[in-house]
């Protein structure tokens, strides 16, 4: 009789599924509430990402890319935007606008592979308004924030440049020997060699 009393009795699942119904299906309804949710998160975020890849793919002025820019502040085509807006700005010579966009790309993208370009440009724009001190302000922040970074050795290089024509001599062979030791692959450190192999003329 106990035997068959055992064979017959409902099994654990079951037992625990009826104890905790309530909560089971509490918990199932929250996990696909929170699916629907996610999923539909992600692809307004695609929906977005392909229409900011768009705007950048056919836009060619600076009031295009500023457009791009306002409608989606945080995306990748927006840092790329105002990259393209900075340097536009100053092939125009509006100087202190560019650096403005440029700062703007350090303050919504500090992690961004081409961060340090920020600062190279706005070294160059200062150096084209006579602020050198200012110039060489950045050009060592962009070295001391992204020592890693692809542009570190052009950093060193320019302000080896402005070292030099300021008249400190000593201190712009210190950058380029910098430059060959530590970034001993680059092509910058490449053209420094052969520059420095050049014969006296």
């Amino acid at each position: 009789m106990s035997s068959f009393t055992t064979m017959i009795s409902p099994p654990f699942f079951e037992i625990f599924y009826r104890q905790y119904r309530k909560p089971i299906l509490t918990v199932s309804c929250l996990i696909v509430t929170l699916s629907f949710i996610i999923g539909g998160i992600l692809f307004w975020k695609r929906l977005e990402r392909l229409d900011a890849e768009s705007l950048l793919s056919h836009a060619s002025s600076i009031e295009q890319w500023r457009v791009l820019v306002d409608r989606y502040p945080r995306s990748q085509a927006s840092a790329n935007a105002l990259l393209l807006i900075a340097g536009a700005q100053s092939q125009k010579k509006q100087w202190e606008a560019s650096c403005k966009t440029y700062r703007e790309f350090l303050k919504y993208f500090p992690h961004h592979p081409l961060a340090i370009s920020s600062y190279i440009g706005i070294a160059m724009n200062k150096d084209a308004t006579g602020n050198s001190h200012e110039a060489l302000s950045s050009l060592q922040q962009a070295v001391a924030g992204y020592p890693k970074a692809y542009g570190a050795p052009e950093a060193l290089l320019l302000e080896a440049k402005i070292m030099t024509r300021l008249g400190k001599k000593e201190e712009a062979n210190r950058l380029l020997q910098t430059i060959m030791t530590q970034y001993p692959d680059s092509l910058v450190s490449t053209l420094v060699l052969k520059q420095r192999e050049k014969p006296p003329q």
